[in-house]
């Protein structure tokens, strides 16, 4: 459905020459999307699985405790630092 609604938009609004043209300029952007799609798709699998099977509030502290990881990875990685407030708003998280 996001499919037929994003093709429409674009042909209602005439933009498919853009889009097209963007494609001949950018060949590996149709990798990209493709790639994307596939991603997107399995996640959804994943979170409709989740919530199936473990329930709701299962499925929150699951995504919660996963941003807070990546958090402090990318605060690790690329050398951020946290203040006193992000510190304390992930205390009271956990």
């Amino acid at each position: 459905s996001a499919i037929l609604m994003t093709t429409s938009g674009l042909i209602l609004g005439g933009d498919i020459p853009k889009v097209i043209e963007f494609f001949k300029a950018n060949p590996s952007v149709l990798q990209y999307n493709i790639i994307t799609a596939i991603t997107s798709a399995t996640g959804q699998l994943f979170i409709f699985t989740t919530i199936k099977e473990f329930g709701p509030i299962v499925f929150t502290v699951i995504m919660t405790t996963r941003q807070m990881i990546s958090i402090c990875i990318s605060a690790i990685i690329f050398g951020h630092s946290m203040g006193v407030k992000a510190l304390f708003g992930a205390a009271i998280v956990f």
